[in-house]
């Protein structure tokens, strides 16, 4: 008879599609971890400390996860340019900080790169005959 492994060790295949929404889970998951973080004031509140510990584990789990079916490049490059834009913002609004014209140009640049990287940034891939 066959051992099942735990949950955790086991391999996870999944279609790209669902990748992608595993992916832009944890870029959420690491935005609102990074909220938590400023927040947090230095680690001097602990809610919002031990909040954003948690968040950033949730964020790494579910980045390992997505590996296997995104390259490395474009999902790092998708939540490092989707993370920096929603770090911004929140820092505008949310925690009233400034940006200058060039630093949102810059973001603007790099985002359309990513774009770009997801795209035309990896080979077609080959279908099973």
């Amino acid at each position: 008879m066959r051992e099942e492994r735990p949950l955790m060790l086991r391999e996870w295949h999944m279609e790209r599609k669902y990748a992608y929404l595993l992916l832009a889970l944890s870029i959420l998951s690491e935005q609102i971890g990074t909220a938590c973080l400023e927040a947090s004031k230095g680690y001097t509140i602990l809610s919002f400390s031990v909040l954003a510990i948690c968040l950033y584990f949730i964020t790494y789990f579910i980045f390992c996860k997505i590996l296997s079916e995104i390259d490395l490049a474009v999902a790092y490059a998708s939540w490092s340019a989707i993370g920096a834009v929603g770090a911004s913002l929140m820092g505008v609004y949310l925690f009233h900080q400034s940006m200058s014209p060039i630093g949102w140009v810059s973001i603007f640049v790099m985002s359309l790169g990513v774009f770009l990287l997801n795209c035309f940034g990896t080979p077609a891939e080959e279908e099973a005959s």
